[in-house]
Protein backbone atom coordinates (compact mmCIF):
# COMPACT_ATOMS: atom_id res chain seq x y z
CA UNK A 1 0.00 0.00 0.00
CA UNK A 2 1.76 3.19 -1.08
CA UNK A 3 0.34 7.02 -1.78
CA UNK A 4 -3.10 7.53 -1.42
CA UNK A 5 -6.33 5.08 -0.16
CA UNK A 6 -8.80 4.85 -2.95
CA UNK A 7 -12.35 4.18 -2.36
CA UNK A 8 -11.71 0.12 -3.47
CA UNK A 9 -7.98 0.34 -1.56
CA UNK A 10 -9.60 1.15 1.35
CA UNK A 11 -12.78 -1.68 1.20
CA UNK A 12 -9.65 -4.14 0.40
CA UNK A 13 -7.55 -2.94 3.89
CA UNK A 14 -10.44 -3.59 6.43
CA UNK A 15 -11.98 -6.59 4.63
CA UNK A 16 -11.46 -8.43 7.12
CA UNK A 17 -13.30 -7.21 9.76
CA UNK A 18 -16.89 -6.79 7.71
CA UNK A 19 -17.16 -10.62 8.26
CA UNK A 20 -20.02 -10.03 11.04
CA UNK A 21 -21.81 -8.26 8.43
CA UNK A 22 -21.78 -10.70 5.01
CA UNK A 23 -25.29 -11.10 3.34
CA UNK A 24 -27.05 -14.11 4.07
CA UNK A 25 -25.99 -14.93 0.41
CA UNK A 26 -22.34 -14.44 0.67
CA UNK A 27 -22.11 -16.75 3.77
CA UNK A 28 -24.27 -19.59 1.96
CA UNK A 29 -21.01 -19.38 -0.67
CA UNK A 30 -18.55 -19.17 1.42
CA UNK A 31 -20.07 -22.20 3.35
CA UNK A 32 -20.42 -24.17 -0.01
CA UNK A 33 -16.94 -23.46 -0.19
CA UNK A 34 -15.93 -24.51 2.89
CA UNK A 35 -17.32 -27.81 2.46
CA UNK A 36 -15.47 -28.78 -0.50
CA UNK A 37 -12.16 -27.89 0.88
CA UNK A 38 -8.95 -29.34 -0.26
CA UNK A 39 -10.60 -30.69 -2.93
CA UNK A 40 -12.48 -33.37 -0.78
CA UNK A 41 -16.51 -32.65 -1.40
CA UNK A 42 -18.46 -32.88 1.11
CA UNK A 43 -22.14 -33.55 0.63
CA UNK A 44 -24.31 -30.85 1.95
CA UNK A 45 -27.59 -32.74 1.36
CA UNK A 46 -30.46 -32.71 3.81
CA UNK A 47 -31.67 -29.13 5.10
CA UNK A 48 -29.25 -26.48 4.07
CA UNK A 49 -30.81 -23.66 6.20
CA UNK A 50 -30.07 -25.59 9.22
CA UNK A 51 -26.25 -25.11 8.81
CA UNK A 52 -23.40 -23.67 10.88
CA UNK A 53 -21.34 -21.43 9.02
CA UNK A 54 -17.40 -20.45 10.30
CA UNK A 55 -15.55 -17.57 9.41
CA UNK A 56 -11.77 -17.06 10.70
CA UNK A 57 -11.42 -13.60 10.81
CA UNK A 58 -7.38 -14.26 10.69
CA UNK A 59 -5.45 -12.73 7.98
CA UNK A 60 -1.39 -13.30 9.35
CA UNK A 61 -0.72 -15.89 10.77
CA UNK A 62 2.30 -18.07 11.13
CA UNK A 63 3.55 -21.27 13.40
CA UNK A 64 3.25 -21.05 16.73
CA UNK A 65 -0.32 -20.27 19.49
CA UNK A 66 -2.13 -17.97 17.70
CA UNK A 67 -5.70 -16.44 18.71
CA UNK A 68 -8.01 -16.63 15.89
CA UNK A 69 -11.37 -14.72 15.93
CA UNK A 70 -14.13 -16.96 14.56
CA UNK A 71 -17.54 -15.53 13.72
CA UNK A 72 -20.10 -18.28 13.64
CA UNK A 73 -23.72 -18.31 12.62
CA UNK A 74 -26.26 -20.18 10.19
CA UNK A 75 -25.85 -20.29 6.38
CA UNK A 76 -29.19 -18.27 6.18
CA UNK A 77 -27.18 -14.95 8.08
CA UNK A 78 -29.14 -16.43 11.36
CA UNK A 79 -26.65 -15.57 14.53
CA UNK A 80 -25.42 -18.20 16.74
CA UNK A 81 -24.19 -16.14 19.59
CA UNK A 82 -22.98 -16.65 23.32
CA UNK A 83 -23.04 -20.73 23.06
CA UNK A 84 -19.86 -21.84 23.66
CA UNK A 85 -20.51 -24.21 26.04
CA UNK A 86 -22.70 -25.94 23.22
CA UNK A 87 -19.89 -25.81 20.62
CA UNK A 88 -17.12 -28.29 19.92
CA UNK A 89 -14.25 -26.62 17.55
CA UNK A 90 -11.71 -28.96 16.10
CA UNK A 91 -8.96 -28.06 13.91
CA UNK A 92 -7.07 -30.38 11.53
CA UNK A 93 -2.90 -30.55 10.10
CA UNK A 94 -3.30 -30.14 6.41
CA UNK A 95 -2.79 -33.52 5.10
CA UNK A 96 -3.77 -35.05 8.53
CA UNK A 97 -6.77 -36.71 9.90
CA UNK A 98 -6.19 -36.35 13.47
CA UNK A 99 -8.10 -33.21 14.49
CA UNK A 100 -7.07 -31.09 17.58
CA UNK A 101 -9.55 -29.74 19.81
CA UNK A 102 -10.05 -25.59 21.64
CA UNK A 103 -10.22 -25.79 24.63
CA UNK A 104 -10.68 -21.89 25.67
CA UNK A 105 -13.75 -20.86 22.84
CA UNK A 106 -14.77 -17.93 24.58
CA UNK A 107 -17.77 -15.40 23.26
CA UNK A 108 -16.88 -11.94 22.87
CA UNK A 109 -19.26 -9.27 23.40
CA UNK A 110 -18.68 -6.57 20.46
CA UNK A 111 -19.71 -2.96 20.91
CA UNK A 112 -21.40 -3.56 17.18
CA UNK A 113 -22.91 -6.64 15.19
CA UNK A 114 -23.04 -8.60 18.31
CA UNK A 115 -19.70 -9.82 18.56
CA UNK A 116 -17.57 -12.94 18.00
CA UNK A 117 -15.77 -16.06 19.43
CA UNK A 118 -12.66 -16.44 19.92
CA UNK A 119 -9.80 -19.53 20.07
CA UNK A 120 -6.29 -20.24 21.29
CA UNK A 121 -4.56 -22.67 18.27
CA UNK A 122 -1.50 -24.34 18.52
CA UNK A 123 0.35 -24.23 14.67
CA UNK A 124 3.04 -26.63 13.95
CA UNK A 125 2.71 -27.08 10.45
CA UNK A 126 2.86 -24.80 7.66
CA UNK A 127 -0.55 -24.94 4.96
CA UNK A 128 -3.91 -24.54 5.29
CA UNK A 129 -5.35 -25.89 8.08
CA UNK A 130 -9.23 -27.55 8.42
CA UNK A 131 -11.59 -26.01 11.36
CA UNK A 132 -14.27 -27.95 12.20
CA UNK A 133 -17.06 -25.98 14.53
CA UNK A 134 -20.24 -28.61 15.52
CA UNK A 135 -22.89 -28.47 17.94
CA UNK A 136 -22.75 -31.10 20.77
CA UNK A 137 -26.85 -30.78 21.56
CA UNK A 138 -28.70 -30.66 18.07
CA UNK A 139 -27.62 -33.48 15.98
CA UNK A 140 -29.85 -32.17 13.13
CA UNK A 141 -27.49 -29.09 12.93
CA UNK A 142 -24.80 -29.27 10.17
CA UNK A 143 -21.53 -28.90 11.46
CA UNK A 144 -19.47 -25.61 9.99
CA UNK A 145 -15.96 -26.03 7.99
CA UNK A 146 -13.59 -23.23 7.37
CA UNK A 147 -9.95 -22.51 6.95
CA UNK A 148 -6.88 -20.64 8.06
CA UNK A 149 -3.25 -20.58 5.75
CA UNK A 150 -0.31 -20.77 8.50
CA UNK A 151 2.96 -19.46 6.99
CA UNK A 152 6.06 -20.33 8.03
CA UNK A 153 5.89 -16.76 9.58
CA UNK A 154 3.90 -13.40 10.06
CA UNK A 155 3.94 -10.39 8.01
CA UNK A 156 3.08 -8.08 11.45
CA UNK A 157 5.32 -8.91 14.32
CA UNK A 158 4.40 -12.24 16.15
CA UNK A 159 4.77 -12.93 20.22
CA UNK A 160 8.46 -13.09 20.91
CA UNK A 161 9.08 -10.83 18.10
CA UNK A 162 10.91 -7.26 19.31
CA UNK A 163 8.33 -4.46 18.12
CA UNK A 164 9.67 -1.59 15.60
CA UNK A 165 10.91 1.22 17.49
CA UNK A 166 8.55 3.47 15.97
CA UNK A 167 7.97 7.38 16.26
CA UNK A 168 4.38 7.79 16.70
CA UNK A 169 2.48 11.19 16.64
CA UNK A 170 1.85 13.23 19.85
CA UNK A 171 -0.01 15.44 21.07
CA UNK A 172 0.80 18.88 18.85
CA UNK A 173 1.82 22.21 20.19
CA UNK A 174 -1.76 23.58 19.61
CA UNK A 175 -3.46 20.58 20.94
CA UNK A 176 -5.40 19.82 17.91
CA UNK A 177 -5.95 16.45 18.29
CA UNK A 178 -8.21 15.95 15.85
CA UNK A 179 -4.85 16.59 13.09
CA UNK A 180 -3.38 13.10 14.42
CA UNK A 181 -6.76 11.53 15.16
CA UNK A 182 -10.17 10.76 13.47
CA UNK A 183 -11.66 9.91 16.76
CA UNK A 184 -14.95 11.95 17.64
CA UNK A 185 -13.09 13.04 21.02
CA UNK A 186 -9.40 11.95 20.58
CA UNK A 187 -7.98 10.90 24.12
CA UNK A 188 -5.15 12.98 25.32
CA UNK A 189 -3.65 10.43 27.32
CA UNK A 190 -3.54 8.06 24.06
CA UNK A 191 -0.96 10.34 22.46
CA UNK A 192 1.09 11.94 25.57
CA UNK A 193 4.24 9.44 24.20
CA UNK A 194 6.13 7.71 21.65
CA UNK A 195 6.13 4.70 21.45
CA UNK A 196 9.93 4.47 20.57
CA UNK A 197 10.16 6.77 24.02
CA UNK A 198 7.24 4.51 25.69
CA UNK A 199 9.28 1.40 25.14
CA UNK A 200 12.49 3.06 27.15
CA UNK A 201 10.36 3.52 29.98
CA UNK A 202 10.42 -0.27 30.64
CA UNK A 203 7.13 0.01 30.81
CA UNK A 204 4.71 -2.39 29.29
CA UNK A 205 2.88 -0.53 26.53
CA UNK A 206 -0.46 -1.57 24.30
CA UNK A 207 -0.50 0.12 21.32
CA UNK A 208 -3.30 -0.20 19.05
CA UNK A 209 -3.53 1.37 15.07
CA UNK A 210 -7.12 2.04 13.92
CA UNK A 211 -8.97 4.96 11.91
CA UNK A 212 -12.02 5.53 14.22
CA UNK A 213 -14.16 7.50 11.62
CA UNK A 214 -13.41 5.72 8.65
CA UNK A 215 -13.56 1.75 10.03
CA UNK A 216 -16.06 0.41 7.91
CA UNK A 217 -16.40 -2.18 10.33
CA UNK A 218 -17.58 0.09 13.28
CA UNK A 219 -15.11 -1.44 15.37
CA UNK A 220 -12.31 0.93 15.64
CA UNK A 221 -14.00 4.00 17.53
CA UNK A 222 -14.94 1.54 19.83
CA UNK A 223 -11.63 0.17 20.14
CA UNK A 224 -9.92 3.85 21.14
CA UNK A 225 -12.54 3.92 23.95
CA UNK A 226 -11.22 0.37 25.52
CA UNK A 227 -7.78 1.69 25.60
CA UNK A 228 -8.55 4.87 27.32
CA UNK A 229 -10.52 2.34 29.69
CA UNK A 230 -7.76 0.83 30.43
CA UNK A 231 -5.41 3.94 30.48
CA UNK A 232 -7.83 4.97 33.38
CA UNK A 233 -7.07 1.49 35.07
CA UNK A 234 -3.25 1.05 34.52
CA UNK A 235 -2.11 4.79 34.39
CA UNK A 236 1.27 5.08 35.44
CA UNK A 237 1.90 1.13 35.45
CA UNK A 238 1.83 0.91 31.53
CA UNK A 239 1.76 3.44 28.65
CA UNK A 240 -1.80 3.35 26.09
CA UNK A 241 -1.11 4.59 22.55
CA UNK A 242 -3.63 4.80 19.58
CA UNK A 243 -2.18 5.93 15.83
CA UNK A 244 -4.36 6.90 13.55
CA UNK A 245 -4.05 4.75 10.01
CA UNK A 246 -3.96 7.70 8.33
CA UNK A 247 -1.83 10.51 8.01
CA UNK A 248 -4.28 13.27 7.18
CA UNK A 249 -7.80 12.27 9.14
CA UNK A 250 -8.10 16.50 9.63
CA UNK A 251 -8.32 17.01 5.84
CA UNK A 252 -10.33 13.80 4.88
CA UNK A 253 -12.97 15.01 7.45
CA UNK A 254 -12.64 18.80 5.93
CA UNK A 255 -13.25 17.53 2.52
CA UNK A 256 -15.66 14.81 3.32
CA UNK A 257 -13.51 12.78 0.76
CA UNK A 258 -12.21 9.64 1.94
CA UNK A 259 -10.02 9.41 -1.14
CA UNK A 260 -8.29 12.06 -0.06
CA UNK A 261 -6.52 9.89 2.60
CA UNK A 262 -2.98 8.93 3.14
CA UNK A 263 -1.84 5.88 4.85
CA UNK A 264 0.46 6.21 7.62
CA UNK A 265 4.15 4.97 6.78
CA UNK A 266 3.58 3.05 10.03
CA UNK A 267 1.48 0.50 8.43
CA UNK A 268 5.09 -0.46 6.63
CA UNK A 269 6.71 -0.67 9.57
CA UNK A 270 4.70 -3.08 11.32
CA UNK A 271 3.22 -4.67 8.22
CA UNK A 272 -0.02 -5.49 8.89
CA UNK A 273 -2.60 -5.27 6.06
CA UNK A 274 -5.99 -5.21 8.02
CA UNK A 275 -7.78 -3.00 11.09
CA UNK A 276 -7.54 -2.64 13.81
CA UNK A 277 -4.98 -4.35 15.55
CA UNK A 278 -3.39 -4.12 18.72
CA UNK A 279 -0.49 -5.41 20.36
CA UNK A 280 0.68 -5.24 23.73
CA UNK A 281 4.74 -4.83 24.43
CA UNK A 282 6.77 -5.69 27.55
CA UNK A 283 8.90 -2.86 28.62
CA UNK A 284 12.17 -4.99 26.66
CA UNK A 285 10.15 -4.13 23.49
CA UNK A 286 8.90 -7.46 22.85
CA UNK A 287 5.36 -8.51 21.19
CA UNK A 288 3.68 -10.48 24.41
CA UNK A 289 0.57 -10.70 22.38
CA UNK A 290 -1.49 -9.35 19.09
CA UNK A 291 -4.69 -8.88 17.99
CA UNK A 292 -6.57 -8.48 14.69
CA UNK A 293 -9.92 -7.18 14.61
CA UNK A 294 -11.43 -5.27 17.84
CA UNK A 295 -10.14 -6.86 20.95
CA UNK A 296 -12.17 -6.55 24.62
CA UNK A 297 -11.14 -4.56 27.55
CA UNK A 298 -10.98 -8.39 29.20
CA UNK A 299 -8.68 -9.79 26.51
CA UNK A 300 -5.87 -6.60 26.35
CA UNK A 301 -6.44 -6.55 30.60
CA UNK A 302 -5.52 -10.32 30.97
CA UNK A 303 -2.27 -10.24 28.34
CA UNK A 304 -0.96 -7.00 30.36
CA UNK A 305 -2.09 -8.38 33.89
CA UNK A 306 0.50 -11.18 33.14
CA UNK A 307 3.16 -8.50 32.10
CA UNK A 308 2.68 -6.85 34.91
CA UNK A 309 3.27 -9.72 37.28
CA UNK A 310 6.30 -10.87 35.40
CA UNK A 311 8.02 -7.08 35.81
Amino acid sequence: MTGKFNSNQFRNFIILTRITALPALLIALVALVAVSCGGEYVSVSGDIQNRLVVMPAASDVGLGTARIPLNIQKIDGTRFDDAADDLEVTYTPPDSDEPRTVTDLTWRVWPVRSGVYTATMNFDQVGMWMIIVRSKSDENLLSARGGVLVRAATDAPDIGDPAPLSKTKTSPEDGTLKSISSAFEPDPDLYAISFDDAVATGQPTVISFSTPAYCASGTCGPQTEVLGQLDDKYKGQANFIHVEIFDNPEEMLAEGDLSLGVESPLIHEWNFHTDPWTFVVDGSGIVVARFEAFVTFDEIEESLANVLEDA
